[in-house]
Formats: C-alpha cells, structure tokens, sequence
C-alpha cells in the first residue's frame, strides 16, 4: 500500500499556510488590531515551517516500529500557548491563570514526548501523567478561565466561547489518537494516525483563525467597552 504519510504533511503545510495569509490580509487592512492578528498568524505561521519541516523528511525519530515527529511537538509547545494567549486578550484573567494555563499545557506536551520516547510500560505512565495534566487544563479553560473573565459585551462573549468550545472538543480527541496510534497500543498505521493528526490540527488551528477573524467585529467591541471602563474608572484593561 502506498505511504501517504508526505501527501498529508503537504496538505497540512498548504493549509496553515492558507490559515496564515488570511489574518495577515486583514492586518494590512485594520492595522489598529495588529497584536490580535499577528497572534492569529503566529499560530498558523508556526505550524506551517512544523509540517513543512515533517513534509521534507526532518525531525522523524524511529521508536520501535513506530515514529515520532518531534517538529509536530515542537510546533504543539509553541501554538497551543499562542491559541490561550488569544483567548485571554478576549478576557483578560489575570496572569497567574495565564501562568497556570502555559504551564500546564507544556506538561501535558512533555508527557506526550516522554510516552512516545520510552519503552513499554513507562510509555504508559507518561501518557497517564499528561492526561491527568490535561484534564487539569480542561478545568482551567471550562471553569477558572471563564470565571476569571473581563468580558466586555455579548459578542466578545459569543466569539470567545465559540473559540474555547473548539479549542477543548479538538483537543480532547489528541489523547485518544495518541493511544490508539503507532506509539500507543497500535491500532492505527501511521499513515492513519498522520492523517487524523493533521486533520485536527487544521481544524483545531486553521478553523480557530478564521473563526476568530471573522468574529473580529468583537474587536470593535471590545474597544468600546474598554474605552468605556477607563472613563468611568473601573479596572478592566484596555484593548490594544
């Protein structure tokens, strides 16, 4: 059977690439929210050099009879932090829930690392220790993150919950095609595990910045009710 798995590392670049170019058109366009879009980019931007770097071949460990894609790690610990950072600049917690979210999502991403890179049974043990970690940065952005929230207007609301309802549905399912995949117990190839892998991850990263740039209008909110705060002399932050 033929090996897909370039086919799919290509289709990922081309598509972060695509996720890329769409904020940065609307950056050239309303440069007033340029922190906003370039975040946007950076998230896309990142993941595109990450599966280009997987389509040309570099990064691939071999365990066992499996593989391990370090640049799709690399890229996780740098994207996932970003997609938190937006939804933050639409709630502004304060920074320990920042702290707190960075740091749990880098334990959960180390775990993964560690499971894919030690031998049976430890793999195991290092996929358990980053699901317990995830299900702490669950309770982070369903409970505290929401709680801790400045929001200023229903449609910033309406766009940040739409955002944090995707980013947690994908996210959940990374843990289950981890353990189903070639570094798990092995019920999918690795051109199966490639596929779905790089299925979330445009889904998860594209689909939240188009998302989020058409729900820009809640910028312009945003704004307003920052501008609103300071005048009357309350504590929420401004918008940039």
């Amino acid at each position: 059977m033929m090996d897909l798995t370039p086919v799919w590392f290509w289709l990922g670049t081309l598509g972060m690439a695509v996720g890329t170019a769409f904020p940065l058109w609307r950056l050239a366009a309303e440069r007033r929210y340029g922190t906003y879009f370039g975040v946007l980019a950076g998230v896309t931007g990142f993941a595109t050099v990450a599966y280009l770097s997987m389509a040309l071949g570099l990064g691939s460990v071999q365990v066992g009879d499996a593989e391990l894609f370090l640049p799709r790690y690399v890229d996780w610990l740098v994207t996932t932090p970003l997609l938190v950072l937006y939804l933050g600049m639409l709630c502004r917690p304060e920074r320990r829930v920042y702290a707190a979210l960075v740091g749990v999502d880098v334990l959960v991403i180390g775990a993964g690392v560690v499971a894919g890179l030690v031998p049976t049974p430890y793999n195991y043990v290092a996929y358990l220790v980053g699901c317990v970690a995830y299900m702490g940065l669950l309770y982070l952005l369903l409970a505290v993150l929401p709680r801790q929230a400045t929001l200023l207007g229903d449609r910033v609301t309406a766009v940040f919950t739409k955002l944090r309802n995707l980013t947690v549905v994908l996210w959940t399912l990374y843990p289950v095609v981890w353990i189903l995949g070639p570094l798990g117990v092995g019920l999918l190839q690795v051109g199966t595990e490639v596929m779905v892998v790089t299925y979330l991850d445009l889904t998860s990263k594209v689909g939240f910045v188009f998302m989020a740039v058409n729900g820009a209008d809640a910028l312009d909110q945003l704004r307003t009710g920052a501008a609103l705060a300071d005048h009357t002399g309350t504590d929420a932050p401004a918008a940039d």
